[in-house]
C-alpha cells in the first residue's frame, strides 16, 4: 500500500498560486482540488479556470479532485476533461453513484466516493469494486478549521477491511502531524493537508514533517 500526501491548493496564495505550488511541488504526491458549489456546502470556491490552468502548467502530480457539490451526475465529465486525474464526489448528493463511477473510469479517470462523518460506511458495500478511492471526511465538509472527529478512525478502520489494500482510503479535514500515526493504523494512506503546508513559514520543513511520519 502505498502512503500519499495531497496538498490541497484551498488554502494557497492564489495571487501566485503557481509559485506556492512549485514551492512544494517536490514534496508532494498530488494537488488537491476542493470544488465547492455554495449549495451541497455552505462554502464557495473555484471551478474549472483553475483546473484547467493547473493542467496546462503539466505538473507530472496527478490532480485530485474532491468535488463537494450537488448533481455530480451533471458535471463529472466536464472535470475529466479539463484535467482530473482522480474524480471523486459525495455519496449523499446522489443516487445515482454506481452509474457516475463506472462513467468516470470507462472515460479514464480515476474514481472515487466521499462521505460525509454521518454518513455510514457501509453504504460502499454495494460500489467497492467500482472504487480507486474513498474519501472519508473527518470533518464537516465545507468548513475550515474544524477539528478532527476522533470517531472516524473507526470508520477508517470499517473501510479498511471493507475494500482491503487494494483501494485508497484518503482523510481529510483538521489533519495535523500528531494524528497520522493513528490514521494510519486505523488503514489511511492518503492524507490531505492545506494550511499546515501553505500557511507555513517553512514550507519545506513542514512538508518533510509530514513526509516522515506518512512514509516511514
Amino acid at each position: 500500500m502505498k502512503y500519499k500526501l495531497s496538498a490541497s491548493i484551498l488554502n494557497a496564495n492564489f495571487l501566485s498560486l503557481k509559485k506556492e505550488i512549485d514551492s512544494v511541488l517536490k514534496y508532494i504526491d498530488e494537488i488537491h482540488l476542493d470544488i465547492m458549489d455554495g449549495h451541497f456546502v455552505e462554502n464557495l470556491s473555484y471551478g474549472f479556470p483553475v483546473l484547467k490552468a493547473l493542467k496546462n502548467q503539466n505538473y507530472k502530480k496527478p490532480l485530485d479532485t474532491h468535488l463537494m457539490i450537488s448533481n455530480p451526475q451533471k458535471y463529472w465529465k466536464s472535470f475529466c476533461n479539463q484535467g482530473s486525474d482522480i474524480l471523486t464526489f459525495h455519496y449523499e448528493t446522489t443516487s445515482h453513484s454506481y452509474i457516475i463511477l463506472k462513467k468516470i473510469l470507462e472515460f479514464g479517470c480515476q474514481a472515487g466516493i466521499s462521505l460525509t462523518p454521518a454518513t455510514p460506511i457501509e453504504v460502499i458495500n454495494p460500489i467497492k469494486n467500482y472504487l480507486d478511492r474513498i474519501l472519508i471526511m473527518t470533518v464537516e465538509p465545507g468548513f475550515g478549521g474544524q477539528s478532527l472527529i476522533p470517531e472516524m478512525l473507526k470508520k477508517i478502520e470499517k473501510a479498511r477491511k471493507i475494500v482491503g489494500n487494494e483501494v485508497d482510503i484518503e482523510v481529510d479535514g483538521g489533519i495535523k502531524p500528531k494524528l497520522i500515526k493513528d490514521l494510519k493504523k486505523a488503514g489511511a494512506n492518503v492524507f490531505v493537508v492545506g494550511s499546515y503546508i501553505f500557511k507555513a513559514d517553512n514550507k519545506k520543513e513542514n512538508c518533510n514533517k509530514l513526509i516522515k511520519l506518512i512514509k516511514n
